[in-house]
């Protein structure tokens, strides 16, 4: 047996029964040793808080938004048995060791075997979006230097910022993959990094139009399609008309996309779709060229789908993040830790109620998650003061319970204009002092 191996197993028989073991309910400790090994940051010393505490307390500070470091430790019972509360910087410290890279591998483990792995609805073309979100950062030196921010009409924006694309299932809302950068790199640049799925329909919004990227995913795999909204001043010349309002279109390739890809053709091919919805004319775009397989008016009816995305980020921010606008940590690199830590913590809740969903024979989307977290979090705030077996016990009854976190069907022909009630505020912007 290897030392690294040793001193693992060392570190396990020194926990609380009520601790990881309970926590391992959740999310299974070898992926975190798999994790932690891939990317060299496994303790090789015995500390008050070895690694595979520090994955943990990184995904508490995201399921306990509302809580200090300190408290996350003690809730999650993350200390050795029989070791006092460490202090605070301790908490830091074990956070800066770990890094960022072992959360996004974490992430990644559990997208492969959960997400990725599992469609709700077998047999069909995987219905999935990818969008762009953007955190916001404490306003310190280093994140302002490493992150930046963007730049409004009024100045600068108040708050360093860090900026994810992720891939979504619109079925489940479960992530199946996502890229971190600064808020200088574009959607576009961290979207040609994400992994797509064989058999799916992705939708984008028209911020992703791009010969270069869009023939890339449709050419990374099988059937790898595509949909989104055309812009209005896209150039093409009609090929062929499939019917009314649907066209296969032939469209140039700019001198500037050739000159970054030679490899692209002089001319790429897709299909127009246009259709008047609301008494408005809308147009779209999509790689499924066969009209019989793929008709135009559900295609145009599918669009709709892309808007989970947006829920899902709503979830995460408003529910999960407890509508905290700004995140904690003031250290470029333990802030893309924090985001992943978000992410992770997600796709844990995102299982639980994929679960609770298929106990109960409904859709994913049809659990609260907002009522739903608030369970699943209590059953794991409740480690510190369990006898062993709890946690997996409560997490039990929950599916027992699913019915009363069931949401009634959604009404159909619902509106929202994107309006607000507040406007900017008449004073002026405070500036950091660190960061002047």
């Amino acid at each position: 047996m290897s030392l690294l191996q040793t001193t693992l197993n060392e570190t396990l028989e020194t926990l609380p029964a009520n601790a990881i073991a309970e926590l391992s309910a959740l999310l299974d400790p070898a992926w975190i040793a798999q994790a932690l090994q891939a990317t060299g940051k496994a303790s090789m010393r015995r500390r008050k808080l070895p690694a595979e505490h520090a994955v943990w307390l990184v995904i508490g500070l995201a399921l306990f938004r509302h809580m200090p470091l300190w408290q996350v430790v003690q809730e999650m019972a993350l200390t050795l048995d029989g070791q006092e509360l460490p202090a605070p910087s301790v908490s830091v410290q074990v956070r800066q060791r770990l890094g960022a890279e072992p959360m996004e591998h974490m992430f990644g483990l559990l997208a492969n075997a959960w997400g990725r792995a599992h469609a709700v609805h077998a047999g069909a073309l995987r219905v999935l979006a990818v969008d762009g979100v953007a955190w916001s950062a404490p306003d310190s030196k280093d994140n302002r230097q490493e992150l930046g921010s963007g730049q409004t009409q009024y100045g600068p924006q108040p708050w360093p910022m860090v900026r994810a694309v992720c891939l979504l299932d619109t079925d489940s809302h479960e992530l199946l993959d996502a890229q971190l950068g600064d808020y200088g790199c574009g959607e576009l640049t961290l979207a040609a990094d994400l992994h797509g799925l064989d058999h799916s329909i992705t939708l984008f919004d028209r911020a992703y139009f791009s010969a270069a990227f869009l023939l890339a995913w449709s050419q990374a795999g099988q059937q790898r399609h595509w949909l989104m909204r055309a812009k209005d001043n896209l150039r093409y010349e009609v090929v062929q008309t499939l019917d009314e309002g649907d066209w296969l279109i032939r469209m140039p390739v700019s001198p500037r996309a050739r000159k970054l890809h030679p490899q692209l053709p002089s001319h790429w091919q897709a299909r127009l779709i246009e259709v008047r919805a609301g008494g408005k004319v809308r147009r779209f775009i999509t790689s499924m060229l066969d009209p019989e397989q793929f008709a135009a008016a559900p295609l145009a009816q599918l669009y709709r789908q892309r808007w989970e995305i947006e829920l899902g980020f709503r979830e995460i921010k408003q529910s999960l993040q407890q509508g905290q606008a700004v995140l904690r940590s003031k250290q470029p690199e333990l802030v893309k830790q924090e985001v992943w830590g978000v992410l992770i913590a997600y796709t844990l809740l995102r299982r639980w109620m994929r679960l609770m969903a298929e106990h109960e024979g409904v859709e994913p989307t049809r659990i609260s998650f907002h009522t739903a977290r608030h369970a699943i979090v209590g059953a794991i705030n409740t480690v510190h003061l369990a006898r062993a077996g709890t946690v997996p016990a409560l997490l039990q009854r929950l599916l027992e319970q699913t019915r009363y976190f069931v949401l009634p069907p959604r009404r159909e022909g619902r509106s929202f204009p994107r309006e607000v009630k507040r406007s900017r505020s008449k004073f002026p912007t405070k500036k950091c002092q660190s960061a002047a």
